[in-house]
């Protein structure tokens, strides 16, 4: 018996290592929360595209991001390693992530994929703190970025505060009058040409796309799928923060971004503009990944190419008196994750449109992709591979998975509950199953100890120093006293 299972290990091993290895479609979609259509994070959400995707192969419904703003996460997606040991917790800038050949310079996603036979191609927003141009053998470029946006600095609703901490490009409303002008259409566009080609090789593509990042702009007939008057408000609570840590509370504050009492003057009125505007650009990004989803299928390549969408981040619309995302909290860790396994690789993966409520992480993509395209494993990877969780979930799956924001400032949410710790031990922790809102804050509760106690034990053991890309830009008080005790003034 042990020879035959021998036996049929190694042909399964030369099947998928002898035929032609599939392309990769990488899709990253910028703060998309769960207002999915397939999560059913919000019930008026209109997503028929990544929908579909989802019923191509398997929704992890408890994936979270690595750090929750997007060059933490993406620093820490693209290179496999968690923010605690690249000491990347904040967002990067200047060239130190490209000096750096430890963690970064050569060893991301498309450098491996490039250094083993395949094309590395990339349009929109991939990266963060690292040119894309040197992350990819071709790259279509970023468009108009976060924008367009009206000139001369206009806004249509939310004007920040003048206070002495870093900006924000908050705001929501009808622009500009055409998609044609977007920079996620012409992000399509690229990814569209690119998919109609025949390829001498396989290829690794990325594309980023941007909505639903702030402003909250797109064009009127978006909005108009969501009339005001019939917009569902998600549910808060005024006086959520109560029973959280000052810690938690000085970290978490976000003195130029809205709060719930701008949003609910005037019987909630900047609140459904803000709900419908976030649920439009959703649609309208939907939209864009359904044209790149439909140029896969019509194309050379249908048959033959893994694909992946995710998003970097979660995002609050009003939860915990905020609308943004920057916190250790559900809402701004927990990312749609679909994996769907190449049309030619059949049930090698497990059937098609299930759901997994594991706990993943975003680190997890890497050495989920070399496996299913048949490349060799990275020994340095940090994640797992989410393959035995696409074939048939083991029993010994991790216990939680990991956020970091700020040094030193953790979040590990496993099936059921959602532990965090600051840097000066303060806690919280919530239990989803009778609680989802996170609205009671249980650490002082003696039933919970032994479990408290083992997400203490999951902890980082060792929280690396800031990496010199990181750039001193506070958003808060805190900040600016825990950057300087850091060493960044």
């Amino acid at each position: 018996m042990k020879r035959i299972a021998f036996l049929l290990a190694w042909l399964a091993f030369l099947h998928l290592h002898l035929r032609a290895k599939p392309n990769a479609l990488f899709i990253a979609i910028d703060d998309l929360n769960d207002w999915v259509g397939c999560m059913k994070g919000h019930p008026q959400a209109k997503t028929p595209h990544i929908d579909r995707l989802a019923e191509r192969g398997m929704l992890f419904t408890n994936a979270h991001c690595q750090g929750p703003i997007c060059g933490p996460s993406r620093a820490s997606l693209l290179s496999g390693f968690y923010p605690h040991s690249t000491g990347i917790y904040q967002q990067p800038g200047g060239k130190a992530m490209e000096k750096d050949e430890k963690f970064f310079h050569g060893r991301m996603i498309p450098h491996y994929f490039s250094s083993h036979g395949y094309h590395a191609w990339g349009v929109g927003k991939i990266a963060h703190g690292y040119s894309d141009r040197k992350l990819f053998d071709s790259y279509g470029g970023k468009f108009s970025g976060s924008g367009p946006k009206p000139p001369n600095g206009k806004r249509f609703n939310y004007y920040p505060p003048d206070i002495p901490y870093t900006g924000t490009q908050t705001d929501w409303g009808a622009f500009p009058e055409r998609d044609e002008d977007m920079t996620d259409y012409k992000v399509a566009d690229w990814a569209v040409e690119r998919l109609g080609r025949k390829s001498d090789k396989p290829f690794f593509l990325g594309v980023g796309f941007v909505r639903p990042h702030v402003p909250f702009y797109a064009p009127q007939k978006w909005l108009d799928l969501f009339p005001l008057e019939k917009i569902e408000l998600p549910p808060v609570l005024a006086d959520d923060l109560l029973d959280v840590p000052e810690t938690s509370r000085r970290m978490h504050d976000l003195p130029k971004y809205p709060k719930l009492d701008f949003l609910r003057k005037n019987d909630d009125e900047q609140f459904r503009r803000c709900v419908r505007a976030y649920l439009a650009c959703i649609t309208f990004v939907d939209h864009q990944v359904g044209r790149v989803l439909d140029a896969l299928d019509q194309g050379p390549h249908a048959e033959d190419t893994v694909v992946i969408l995710f998003s970097d981040h979660g995002y609050h619309i009003g939860e915990k008196d905020r609308v943004s995302k920057h916190s250790l909290w559900e809402e701004s860790t927990r990312v749609p994750l679909i994996v769907a396994p190449a049309k030619s690789q059949g049930s090698e993966f497990g059937d098609a449109g299930r759901k997994c409520s594991r706990p993943v992480g975003l680190i997890d993509l890497y050495p989920t992709l070399l496996e299913m395209c048949g490349l060799p494993p990275n020994p340095s990877n940090e994640g797992k591979s989410l393959v035995p969780l696409l074939r048939n979930p083991p029993d010994d799956w991790r216990f939680a998975v990991l956020t970091t924001y700020a040094r030193e400032n953790h979040a590990l949410r496993s099936e059921r509950f959602r532990y965090m710790r600051m840097e000066d031990g303060t806690e919280e922790f919530y239990d989803h199953k009778d609680d989802p809102q996170e609205w009671r804050n249980l650490a002082g509760d003696k039933r919970h100890a032994k479990t408290i106690k083992r997400f203490r034990k999951a902890l980082p053991k060792r929280d690396a120093p800031y990496h010199p890309s990181v750039r001193s830009a506070p958003t808060n008080a805190w900040f600016k006293e825990h950057l300087a005790r850091n060493g960044l003034e």
